[in-house]
């Protein structure tokens, strides 16, 4: 499947709406009707800008939260070696588990943390970090697991 702005939207929807455990919910929140929900899913409608932002906006999402692709719940989010340091194998890897942390940290984040993260993303999905930007973004986030 290609991957465009209207399938990274869709994949979104569909987790947004799981988040809610129906359309219906999801509707309700949003502030969209059911059927245009439904048409969404169904691909009898495509998601635009101005119901992609009332989403993100409705849900406290930050801003083109809707536009960017984001690593599923399931992808392996850690490697571990012999010592416990996470160990990723590539920068892909470290990427991808740097986004689930991120995204599953984010339903109870404030919107200003919020924004940061996606700036985050989008400097690492446009290849804009370095080595040293890894390494800090590595530390960071170790010490906010470790509390």
């Amino acid at each position: 499947m290609m991957v465009n702005i209207r399938t990274i939207r869709k994949s979104n929807l569909l987790a947004q709406i799981d988040r809610f455990g129906s359309q219906r919910e999801f509707a309700e929140r949003v502030g969209l009707a059911p059927a245009h929900v439904s048409q969404l899913v169904t691909d009898r409608r495509n998601m635009g800008d101005e119901v992609a932002r009332r989403i993100e906006r409705n849900l406290d999402l930050a801003d083109g939260y809707m536009d960017l692709q984001h690593p599923s719940r399931d992808y392996p989010s850690h490697h571990y070696s012999g010592h416990r340091d996470r160990v990723a194998e590539t920068d892909s890897e470290t990427l991808q588990a740097l986004l689930l942390k991120a995204d599953q940290m984010q339903q109870s984040l404030p919107a200003k943390t919020k924004k940061v993260i996606l700036r985050i993303e989008r400097a690492a999905m446009e290849g804009k970090l370095s080595d040293e930007d890894w390494e800090m973004l590595e530390r960071l986030v170790d010490r906010f697991e470790k509390g």
